[in-house]
């Protein structure tokens, strides 16, 4: 994909990864979208991308997303890139079946069908101007597992089949639409100080939300689905399938 005057939007886009991915997006020549469901952080996005569009965007909300997506439209012309990157930690160190019913949706909302909702209200439009690619931001937590949030890695290990679903759809269908799934471990953002006592985050060293967007680039340059940002994710992602098939046994957390 060529990126120039090409439309990108960019949910949790106010801090960390989102903020990041918008503003390498805008500096390689995309007209950039931001939605984030911290308002008070939109005017540091406008103030750090210049010409940015910010809007107060709550992804739990379809009805919120959909008016995002309309209004990218509007302003800027046809969409080409949805980073649904938007999500919350949930609780940490509670046992699953400790963890009250609403902590449970709160972070299926936001994690899960905040992500599904994304895609309902841009995939439709950027099928309609191919080119296109759609980012989803997952997390090592996708490929591994802890004994600590049990809601998040859930979460995250359904966007992992949400993200190979939407791959083998489009390409069914002969969309020229790329998918990529980034799979970030420790990386030094608010979320990442949270994750910092996880096993398998912890033994991945912090990288820069910055350095999870040339990866995030590269990737929809190569059309390549999984993206790992760290080295030794694979090796930690290949443990866990180890473990499945019975060819070892996975280390007691």
């Amino acid at each position: 994909m060529n990126f120039e005057g090409k439309v990108a939007a960019v949910t949790g886009g106010g801090s960390g990864i989102g903020l990041a991915l918008a503003g390498r997006l805008a500096s390689l020549g995309c007209r950039v979208a931001v939605g984030d469901v911290h308002a008070e952080r939109l005017a540091d996005v406008r103030r750090r991308i210049p010409g940015v569009l910010a809007m107060p965007v709550d992804v739990s909300d379809p009805a919120q997303l959909a008016a995002f997506a309309e209004r990218t439209e509007r302003e800027f012309g046809a969409v080409h890139l949805i980073c649904a990157n938007a999500g919350i930690i949930g609780p940490l160190g509670e046992r699953l079946w400790e963890v009250p019913d609403a902590a449970w949706r709160q972070v299926i909302d936001v994690n899960l069908l905040g992500v599904v909702s994304t895609l309902r209200a841009f995939v439709p439009r950027i099928l309609e101007h191919p080119p296109g690619h759609v980012g989803i931001t997952a997390s090592m937590a996708a490929v591994t597992t802890s004994a600590t949030m049990p809601a998040y890695y859930a979460t995250k290990h359904a966007l992992l089949s949400i993200a190979d679903t939407l791959r083998l759809q489009l390409n069914r269908d002969g969309h020229d639409v790329g998918v990529s799934v980034l799979l970030p471990g420790q990386v030094t953002t608010r979320l990442g100080e949270s994750l910092s006592d996880v096993d398998t985050v912890r033994n991945l060293s912090g990288i820069s939300p910055g350095e999870v967007a040339d990866r995030f680039v590269e990737a929809v340059r190569d059309r390549r689905h999984y993206v790992f940002t760290h080295r030794g994710s694979a090796r930690l992602a290949g443990a866990r399938t180890d473990a499945v098939t019975g060819e070892a046994t996975p280390p007691a957390r």
